[in-house]
C-alpha cells in the first residue's frame, strides 16, 4: 500500500468519526494536543494534523487529543484513563520504536479531566 493511499484511508477514518461525535463535528479548524512519543510517531502524527488541517494546541486549549504510537498488540492503548498523564505513561511504554503498526487514536478530555478514546484505527508501519 502506498503511503498516499495509506494516508488517504487514515483521513477518511478520522474525518468519519469525527463526524459522529458531536464535540468534534464543527466546522472550524481543530486545536488538537499531540502525544507521540518516538520520532516515527511524531512524524506521523504531524502527518495527519498537516492533511486534516488541525492546530497543534496544549492540553488546555484542546478539542482532543490526537494519539500515535507504534506496536505489534491489537489495541495497545485502553479505552479510558483517569488522567491525561496516566495516558502518557501509556504512550511512552508501547514499542514505539519498532512496533509494526502504527496506531492512530482520538481521545475527548472530560471534565474531569479523565480522558475518553473516540477513535481507533491502526495500518502498517513502513
Amino acid at each position: 500500500m502506498t503511503n498516499k493511499i495509506r494516508q488517504i484511508i487514515v483521513i477518511a477514518l478520522l474525518l468519519t468519526s469525527l463526524v459522529e461525535c458531536i464535540a468534534f463535528a464543527e466546522s472550524r479548524s481543530l486545536n488538537m494536543a499531540v502525544i507521540a512519543p518516538s520520532v516515527s510517531t511524531s512524524m506521523e502524527a504531524r502527518s495527519i494534523m498537516r492533511e486534516k488541517g488541525w492546530l497543534e494546541t496544549n492540553f488546555r486549549q484542546a478539542d482532543g487529543i490526537l494519539v500515535v504510537v507504534r506496536s505489534m498488540l491489537f489495541n495497545p492503548l485502553n479505552y479510558s484513563y483517569r488522567s491525561i498523564d496516566d495516558l502518557q505513561k501509556d504512550a511512552d511504554m508501547q514499542l514505539n520504536i519498532s512496533g509494526e503498526k502504527f496506531h492512530v487514536y482520538i481521545y475527548q478530555i472530560n471534565d474531569d479531566l479523565s480522558v475518553t478514546q473516540l477513535k481507533h484505527i491502526s495500518y502498517k508501519a513502513d
